[in-house]
């Protein structure tokens, strides 16, 4: 038998990773004087292996190389997918996370009546800010197949009642005044603030843009404040309560000496005892004004079935009416018409500015004149001069025009204080001695019962006569 050995050719193998991402090639070599493989060869292996993409023609070189024979060679890579980037929603205001957390003062101590429970916001305010998904990239396996990235999750603005998108959904706005809240998973502007108890430690203090409905009592040492009406079924107790409108106290106002209620509209309620209120408009109550302060721009009317007054001093701009005034048993009542406080505190303050400008102006008058008397050329001032120069001219014009407004404003309120001057007080049942009434500059002291009267202001001297 012939030792002679079967010459064989050398060869090419091409494998490909099961997530086809990878393509390897094993170039084996020749035997017995075969043939060796060529770069033609490799190429049209990998040709038939399916194999398009990716593709390192240096490494499909190297597989030829002595030292890598009979060795997989890396020789083409896929590209991954890059996914896409999630969107996101970023709440311009605060969460309920945030929310109900005490405010810490600057000693360190806890305000548990300030629990930022409410976020108040205006039309126009940015509620949310959405940032869309990016999409991702897709990627190729060796052999040419798309591979599709993973979708960013897009999140849709959470547009609930009261709220406005702009034209690509990714803002979303305040349509109307009011406090923003989460309902089903939907950004919700309310109008009405809806406080189903009472204002106290669970609710802490209200600071509200638009109006506020409470179902339970205001109690002592909280605050509540409104950009609108306030309507309170139960009982404001000793409380500081603030509003740009009404205020409607469906029980009474009991104010133990403490706390303030103030409106910018009128304030109604069924009593007021031992409490502060100051009014631009008028007071109605139905039963009592029982050792309060009472002041209102316009009238304080207590003409319910018992409509009294008694202590305390009542003030009022136009008119006091009320059934019984003062008491056999009780300490001074004060009566007051044809005074409005803020006006008369407001005209010492205009009053003061008012001449406190006029002296700046008047200097700076005297001070110009000088000047152009002197005959002296702008064109020969230093730039530091001019410059002094145009600054005295622009606070001259400013002054010149907040002096028209102020004196405007001085004659609007000396024209009200006198109109004021004619205010009246009636009294449908009794007037008992010890009540003080003051109308305008003249007062008169009652020191008898005086019944079913009419209390006006005549050449100066209060007039008093029966009530028709």
């Amino acid at each position: 038998m012939s030792d002679l050995k079967l010459s064989q050719d050398g060869y090419v193998k091409v494998h490909i990773s099961d997530d086809g991402m990878a393509a390897y090639v094993t170039v084996y070599g020749p035997k017995n004087g075969g043939r060796s493989v060529t770069m033609q060869d490799v190429l049209n292996a990998v040709k038939d292996a399916g194999v398009v993409d990716g593709i390192d023609y240096g490494r499909l070189a190297d597989c030829l190389k002595e030292e890598n024979l009979n060795r997989p060679v890396l020789v083409a890579k896929g590209t991954e997918a890059q996914d896409g980037i999630d969107g996101r929603l970023e709440y311009q205001f605060a969460r309920r996370d945030d929310k109900g957390k005490p405010v810490v003062l600057e000693d360190g101590k806890v305000d548990y009546r300030n629990l930022n429970l409410f976020v108040s916001v205006s039309q126009g305010d940015l509620l949310v800010l959405r940032t869309p998904p990016i999409p991702g990239v897709p990627g190729v396996t060796v052999t040419g197949r798309k591979i599709m990235p993973k979708a960013g999750r897009n999140y849709p603005l959470p547009r609930g009642k009261n709220t406005v998108a702009n034209e690509d959904d990714t803002q979303l706005f305040a349509a109307v005044d009011g406090h923003v809240t989460i309902v089903d998973g939907k950004v919700t502007v309310n109008t009405v603030l809806e406080i189903p108890g009472d204002v106290d430690y669970s609710t802490g203090n209200i600071d509200y843009i638009g109006d506020v409905r409470i179902r339970g009592n205001i109690t002592t040492g909280f605050t509540v404040k409104a950009g609108g009406d306030i309507e309170v079924n139960g009982v404001i107790e000793g409380a500081t309560v603030t509003a740009k409108g009404n205020i409607v106290v469906k029980n009474g106002i009991a104010g133990g000496h403490k706390g303030l209620v103030s409106a910018g509209g009128s304030v109604f309620a069924r009593f007021v005892e031992n409490a502060r209120l100051e009014v631009e408009g008028d007071v109605v109550i139905q039963e009592a004004i029982i050792q309060s302060v009472v002041m209102a721009n316009n009238s304080v009317r207590v003409e319910g079935r018992k409509g009294v007054i008694v202590g305390g001093t009542v003030q009022a701009g136009e008119e006091i009416s009320a059934r019984v005034v003062g008491s056999p048993l009780s300490p001074q009542t004060i009566l007051e018409v044809g005074i409005n406080p803020q006006l008369r505190e407001e005209r010492k303050v205009v009053y003061q500015e008012y001449n406190e400008k006029k002296k700046t102006f008047e200097n700076l008058q005297n001070y110009l004149q000088s000047y152009q008397k002197m005959g002296v050329s702008t064109e020969s001032l230093t730039p530091k001069r001019k410059a002094v120069l145009t600054n005295m001219l622009s606070e001259y014009q400013a002054l010149k025009k907040e002096l028209e407004e102020l004196d405007k404003r001085r004659q609007e309120i000396d024209d009200e204080l006198n109109r004021l001057q004619y205010g009246r007080i009636k009294v449908a049942d009794v007037v008992y001695p010890g009540v003080q009434i003051t109308i305008g500059q003249a007062q008169y002291h009652v020191n008898d019962p005086v019944r079913f009267v009419l209390f006006t202001l005549k050449d100066g001297d209060i007039k008093i006569e029966p009530l028709r």
